[in-house]
């Protein structure tokens, strides 16, 4: 145990301070040494870690100044406003402090922390010159009017110059590189942080490139730099080095006239006089450039892991076929040459023979047929690995790749780093691919689809600020930096924020919410509704998504508006007209809206364009059971009056439609009995037109006669003279008294027929019974008794053939009147009389 203090007084030293906390109040006094601390029954010691105050002995309470020697420096957390530190030998009360800030303090120092303080001692920065650090500005103010009170030594390559001004930009964050060559010493004034790499060690190594080495750095926004030796390289503050297997330099490329390289403009670029355009093909051979180094606007394509390529040696007396990729046409590379295709338009292949070829071509001669067989093979395997598989001849790199197996470089592997070019590369097959064919099978491989149905409606949003909104029927494809807005969606009855659902599609048009509510009328009574809302976005487009949660929104709102009117309504009032007195709430009283059409305004809601156009209740629920059943059985009272009023009326609609269908039928029937009258007169004229038409056949037929009976009395014998014209006397006599008799029956046909016609205009008044008579089927047979033609041959006149028919009938004495006025004089002193 500390031996320092005896029973409660504690004794610091030179270089020592402790914290005592008055427990009454909360304040803390710092005590600096050389001092004696007697501490009160009121006050207890404490210390200050990790941020917080935690109570202690005072054998614990003891800590060390902070000592900064030269060459170090400070970082000093929550500084005093004044800048001021305790004095040794004192007791200070805890001054004001500058909470979260940060000030460097140059050593040599010491002194005591005020409670809350924190400090760091870093050690001052030596830097070579193929070392740098990176800094970073924390404090903008601090850092402009402290940046020449850093402690910085020049080194000897910058002559004394050191960093110079303060740059213009030393905005927070800003971060800034410190060169070897520029300063050898540093110590970052306040406002400035020297920033740690993985390692935690504050200098960082550049890198030093010799001569026939380039290295290539990579900014934030991927843009490439290119640099060569022999120089130290010091990267930008957001550079960062390529590595490969750890290497961060590489040997440029050596090439000889034998050697080339296939390159990739990538970006378009001026060089000796000469455009290049992003696409161009280059075959660089070290005819023209010996020694290769890869720039930003290259890219080099490799062939199966290689990036060189080689001559191939044509002795005299040889060839090679050499085939024009692009065209397709071989053409015969003689010998002696050192052939090195082109790349970008030529090929280097084999022909290979059929059996038929090497037999005729080589007899005898197996070595040639088993190496023809062996070409066969090979194209069967490159064709069936390709893609799709491969026609065509043979490459000199499939050749030599089934040659040494082992040797050759896997396909798509990269080669060694000591070998292989470090930068854009651009791998290819030494293969000749087929045409692709396409499969359309891309569900999860093309942009995302948004399909938008009928009556929805999405807010696109991208990074940059801009919505818009689409709505459907649409098949949506969305940007690299597009989403789709979020809305939620109360659910459950009623609606609240406890359950909800979180959708991107917004239902526009024809949306129904079902809600319910509970209200009480103007005499104290609950009601439970129960309705379903049906809701359109209308307006804006831009304003439908304002409201995160629009059913909640709207739910709200109705049941505040139904609340109020209910409040001002009776229970029986609102029981017996629920239905009408809700719509005429939520959607209004309907209004005139033009060619005879009353609509109501519905609800609106200007915050969001949404509209409720339509409200059905579901049901209507009384809390109170009591008052329920009374307004049940009211209610099944009116009901009761109502039907039996409805019969009632029912009846005498019935009543009054057997009354007008009777009248309908009666005229029906006089209708019917005119028009068999009608006809009637049309048959009787019809069979008087018969009758003369006889008549005057008979006449016709009496003059053939005569004429005949007069041709022949004339060849008769002379001595029968005599008696022929007595006879034809007797003839003549005869034919005068039939022409008087035919005339008379004529006529007297003819005044029975006006007779009968009188006869049936008189009869038009009672007609209609007589025609009802002959509906009676005994009375249609004595009819047709009546009117055959033997009753006519016979000599009986229509007047006794109707006397007969209606003979005791009850139209016996209709037919008497017709009779009597017919045969009555029409009018005094007229030829009526003389009808008969």
């Amino acid at each position: 145990m500390d031996d320092r203090g005896n029973k409660r007084d504690l004794v610091l030293a030179p270089g020592e301070y402790a914290y005592m906390q008055d427990v009454t109040k909360g304040v803390i006094k710092t005590y600096t040494g050389p001092t004696v601390i007697n501490p009160t029954a009121q006050e207890r010691p404490i210390v200050f870690k990790e941020r917080h105050f935690e109570p202690c002995s005072l054998e614990d309470a003891v800590q060390s100044s902070a000592v900064c020697p030269e060459g170090h420096y400070l970082i000093l957390k929550n500084p005093s406003t004044k800048g001021d530190h305790p004095t040794p030998g004192g007791v200070y009360p805890s001054p004001e402090l500058a909470v979260g800030r940060k000030i460097n303090l140059t050593g040599p120092c010491d002194f005591a922390l005020w409670p809350g303080q924190m400090v760091q001692l870093v050690r001052g920065h030596h830097l070579r010159s193929n070392q740098y650090l990176l800094i970073r500005v924390y404090n903008e103010e601090e850092a402009r009017k402290n940046w020449g009170a850093a402690v910085i030594k020049p080194a000897a390559e910058a002559g004394g110059g050191g960093l110079g001004p303060a740059p213009a930009d030393l905005t927070v964050g800003r971060l800034l590189v410190i060169k070897g060559t520029d300063v050898s010493f540093y110590i970052p004034p306040t406002g400035i942080s020297v920033v740690p790499d993985e390692l935690a060690s504050y200098v960082r190594d550049a890198l030093t490139l010799e001569r026939l080495e380039y290295c290539i750095l990579v900014e934030q926004n991927g843009k490439k730099r290119y640099e060569r030796g022999p120089q130290v390289v010091f990267p930008a503050p957001t550079e960062s080095f390529i590595t490969k297997e750890g290497i961060r330099k590489f040997k440029a490329v050596e090439l000889n006239e034998l050697q080339g390289l296939h390159i990739k403009v990538i970006a378009p670029y001026d060089e000796a006089g000469r455009s290049y355009k992003e696409g161009d093909e280059l075959f660089i051979t070290g005819a023209e450039t010996a020694i290769y180094f890869p720039r930003e606007e290259h890219s080099v394509i490799r062939y199966d892991g290689r990036d060189k390529h080689f001559a191939v040696a044509i002795p005299a007396g040889e060839g090679r076929y050499v085939m024009n990729r692009k065209t397709g046409e071989i053409s015969v590379a003689r010998g002696p040459a050192m052939l090195l295709p082109n790349p970008i338009d030529d090929v280097i292949v084999r022909r290979v023979l059929t059996e038929k070829e090497c037999a005729t071509w080589y007899p005898g001669n197996t070595e040639v047929a088993q190496h023809n067989r062996n070409l066969r093979q090979l194209a069967q395997q490159t064709s069936a690995t390709a893609p799709g598989g491969r026609p065509g001849p043979v490459t000199e790199a499939e050749i030599e790749r089934q040659k040494k197996p082992a040797a050759a470089p896997a396909r798509g592997a990269a080669p060694a780093a000591s070998e292989a070019i470090v930068g854009d590369v651009l791998d290819r097959q030494n293969q000749f691919t087929p045409p692709r064919t396409i499969v359309f099978h891309q569900k999860f491989e093309g942009i995302p689809s948004v399909n938008i149905w009928v009556g929805y409606a999405v807010m696109v949003v991208d990074k940059k600020g801009g919505r818009r909104v689409e709505q459907g029927p649409k098949n949506l494809l969305l940007d690299y930096d597009e989403s789709l807005e979020v809305v939620q969606l109360s659910t459950g009855q009623p609606k609240s924020e406890d359950n909800t659902i979180q959708t991107v599609f917004l239902r526009v048009l024809n949306n129904k919410v079902s809600d319910v509510c509970d209200v009480q009328t103007l005499d104290h009574v609950r009601v439970r509704l129960r309705y379903a809302l049906r809701v359109n976005f209308t307006g804006d487009p831009q304003r439908w998504f304002e409201v995160e949660n629009y059913v909640k929104f709207l739910c709200d709102h109705v049941r505040s508006v139904l609340k109020g009117f209910v409040r001002k309504q009776t229970v029986e009032t609102f029981s017996s007209s629920a239905v009408d007195l809700v719509r005429d709430c939520v959607l209004g009283k309907p209004v005139d809206a033009g060619q005879g059409k009353a609509e109501r305004p519905g609800m609106r809601f200007t915050e969001n364009g949404m509209q409720v156009t339509d409200v059905e209740v579901l049901d209507v629920e009384i809390d109170d059971d009591r008052i329920d059943a009374l307004l049940k059985q009211a209610q099944h009272e009116a009901v009761e009056s109502n039907i039996t009023l409805l019969r009632a009326s029912r009846s005498l609609e019935v009543t009054r439609k057997k009354e007008e269908l009777d009248r309908e039928e009666a005229a029906a029937r006089a209708e019917t009995a005119r028009q068999k009258a009608a006809l009637e007169i049309e048959a009787a004229n019809a069979r008087l037109a018969v009758s003369l038409a006889s008549i005057a056949g008979s006449i016709k037929e009496f003059e053939d006669k005569k004429t005949a009976v007069a041709a022949k009395n004339a060849v008769l014998d002379v001595e029968h003279a005599a008696q022929l014209q007595r006879d034809r006397a007797t003839a003549a006599q005869q034919q005068e008294r039939e022409a008087a008799l035919q005339l008379l029956r004529l006529q007297a046909l003819q005044a029975e027929v006006e007779a009968v016609a009188r006869r049936f205009e008189a009869a038009q008044g009672g007609f209609s019974e007589a025609l009802l008579a002959l509906s009676n089927q005994d009375m249609l047979a004595r009819v047709a008794e009546a009117m055959s033609v033997q009753s006519f041959v016979g000599g009986k006149t229509l007047t006794d053939v109707v006397d007969k028919v209606f003979a005791g009938t009850p139209l016996q004495g209709v037919m008497d009147k017709v009779k009597t006025k017919a045969l009555s004089p029409s009018k005094p002193g007229g030829a009526g009389g003389n009808a008969e």
